[in-house]
């Protein structure tokens, strides 16, 4: 089954262009995906990178350039421990990366890494660090782009309590309670150190206690229980497994840093380092250095890429339209290549479905639907047999109006009794629904009685009607009903009821644009899409891409 992680993801992205900005109440559901996605995109980071045999000379040509150097410090690691795989697999680039505190004298600090000749293309760092870094002639300083912000929050060992520190007079009341305190050795820590502890009037009381972290994330010394509250910047609490986000210091005072990128003075790959400076601070990528506890500096829609020659054109069905919204924007950013995207339901006979827009002759290179039909469409001709690739695999889930009551569905006998108490029910005109209404529903034993009062969505997510109060509750595929605002996503109908849904991409027959197309296709099925597709409630499906 699905979980609170995911369920609660509408955070994450750019669903229709529009970023939901800083960090949301459900911090603990944050952390918990934010990290599956950067250890999957960890873990899979090398993966998936050797071209299909079809690759043209372009992309080896790519894949054959200057790798970017980049060093970057712990508050932007977990942004660019996504956002590095993503960049490297659609342009094929490699990016070599190293990791340094901003400040400080450890032996991995970007100071002394820099101090001792080590060689960089780009660095990534707190802008505290960026007068002495300049003034010691490490950097290119016309180069600069602000990346992020960041806050300070605390974490505590997970499953410990978590202990109220949302006014000074709590955190003062926290901080001598407890027994031990970690805090960085870079700008969060010093700041505090210097600044925050001593203004709240408890410094000295609290000192012989605190431990200042040298080379590794405080929230790593909390999970293993070496001191027992830790703070650093929110962005690298997040990913450390064992460790929970507790929540923000009092905001009279919080520090607001910024994270940015410069080009290095030494660089021997300028090309590389500004496509990648480009990429970074793209309204395409906010949504995901969201994800990891900063705020990016750039806020508005992607640019389109006008007489971009080998534009692609995309036709998507809902359940992976939430992802391909992510993924799309995030390619054409990185290559350059126009994606244009049109929407349509994976099977029915409504005005925007794929099979009545390919009825009335509209054309793509590329759709994203699900498994069966696109099957058909294959087995008839539309679509290159051989260009099928599963991307992510969907389960049927409910969906209520936000704020109301979430009715147990997790067995058979009560997803019967929800059914019978809705005043009306919802479900989709595609495959979801389908199986719904001639197979589902009928096998409880309860169709005749429930039938009256279900409503076929036929032109839009059944989750929009839901969120209008135009029916109680709706069923449809998890991608589908996430990203909708005003829509709370209920639970999952139990499992032996579940049939799991493959949503697969397929070149048309008449693509105008096969080789572009086959390198898309190439990077939706890569391991570095798979933290996006997995954050929109679809479970990855990678593909193994061989020479």
């Amino acid at each position: 089954m699905i979980s609170s992680a995911v369920a609660n993801a509408k955070w994450l992205g750019f669903y229709q262009g529009e970023a939901m900005w800083w960090i949301r109440e459900s911090s603990s559901s944050i952390e918990v995906l934010m990290r599956r996605a950067a250890a999957l995109s960890a873990a899979l980071l090398c993966a998936c990178q050797a071209p299909s045999p079809e690759t043209n000379v372009d992309v080896v040509a790519a894949e054959q350039a200057r790798p970017i150097r980049v060093i970057t410090s712990g508050g932007f690691t977990a942004a660019f421990d996504i956002l590095a795989p993503i960049f490297e697999q659609a342009t094929g680039i490699e990016i070599i990366t190293a990791h340094g505190s901003s400040m400080g004298g450890g032996p991995s600090s970007m100071p002394v890494r820099l101090a001792q000749g080590e060689a960089a293309d780009l660095l990534i760092f707190n802008d505290q660090a960026f007068d002495d870094l300049s003034a010691a002639g490490y950097l290119k300083p016309d180069t600069r782009v602000d990346l992020g912000e960041s806050v300070i929050g605390m974490s505590v060992r997970s499953g410990a309590p978590k202990p109220d520190i949302g006014t000074r007079e709590a955190f003062i009341e926290t901080l001598l309670a407890a027994e031990s305190i970690g805090y960085s050795a870079s700008v969060s820590g010093t700041y505090l150190s210097t600044v925050g502890f001593p203004a709240l009037g408890v410094w000295e009381q609290i000192e012989p206690k605190t431990k200042r972290i040298v080379t590794e994330r405080v929230a790593s010394a909390v999970a293993r229980g070496e001191v027992e509250i830790g703070f650093q910047a929110v962005s690298e609490i997040l990913a450390i497994e064992g460790a929970d986000f507790v929540g923000l210091i009092p905001e009279e005072i919080q520090q607001v840093s910024t994270f940015l990128v410069v080009v290095a003075e030494r660089t021997d790959n300028l090309e590389g380092a500004g496509k990648l400076i480009d990429f970074l601070s793209s309204p395409a990528v906010a949504g995901i250095i969201e994800s990891t506890g900063l705020r990016p500096a750039v806020r508005g829609s992607v640019a389109s890429v006008p007489g971009q020659a080998g534009a692609v054109k995309v036709i998507t069905s809902g359940g992976f339209t939430a992802a391909f919204n992510i993924l799309g924007p995030i390619y054409q950013q990185a290559t350059g290549v126009q994606v244009t995207t049109e929407y349509g339901s994976s099977m029915g006979g409504g005005p925007e479905s794929i099979a009545t827009r390919l009825a009335r002759g509209e054309t793509a290179d590329i759709l994203i639907m699900n498994r069966p039909p696109l099957d058909d469409l294959a087995a008839g001709g539309t679509i290159r047999p051989d260009t099928r690739v599963d991307l992510g695999r969907s389960l049927i889930g409910m969906a209520v109006r936000s704020g109301a009551p979430k009715p147990d569905i997790s067995s058979r006998e009560a997803l019967i009794e929800t059914l019978l108490a809705a005043e009306s029910i919802g479900y989709s005109a595609s495959v979801s629904g389908t199986r719904l209404s001639t197979e589902v529903f009928p096998s409880l034993g309860i169709w005749e009685q429930i039938e009256p009062k279900t409503k076929r969505i036929v032109t839009e997510r059944v989750a929009s009607v839901v969120a209008r109060g135009e029916v109680e509750i709706g069923f449809q595929q998890i991608s589908a009903i996430l990203p909708i605002e005003g829509a709370d996503f209920a639970g999952t109908i139990p499992d032996e009821l579940q049939e799991i849904a493959f949503f697969s991409a397929g070149i048309m027959q008449d693509a105008a644009n096969l080789e572009n197309a086959q390198r898309l296709v190439e990077f939706l099925s890569s391991a570095a899409a798979a933290p996006v597709i997995e954050s929109t409630g679809l479970t990855p499906v990678i593909a193994a891409w061989t020479p």
